[in-house]
């Protein structure tokens, strides 16, 4: 029996010494809570956030805009499509079509 006391004897000093440092970490933990949490997002993650979007939403487009083919296709079936040369070389001219988009 002597043998298990010893054993007892060991295992109450490491229960005494877990207990001291609980009481150390416990008392740390109080008193970080009462700090607050804080996320600072920089300019750039911010940007790209919103490139993101703005890509979402292209990608939600048509490819073709129907209602501003579908009078120039039913015009171009019919035969009744013109062009007007005069404007069309003014707008040549111009620069007119060197607009980037």
């Amino acid at each position: 029996m002597g043998i298990g006391f010893n054993k007892i004897g060991g295992v109450n000093q490491i229960y005494k010494a877990n207990k001291v440092e609980g009481k150390k970490v416990v008392s740390e933990a109080v008193s970080t809570s009462n700090k607050k949490d804080q996320v600072q997002i920089s300019k750039e993650a911010m940007d790209f956030q919103t490139v993101l979007k703005s890509v979402k939403q292209l990608n939600n487009l048509p490819d073709v805009r129907e209602e501003v083919i579908s009078p120039i296709k039913e015009k171009l079936d019919s035969g009744t499509y013109s062009v007007d040369s005069k404007s069309l070389a003014e707008k040549i001219l111009s620069g007119g079509f060197n607009k980037k988009i």
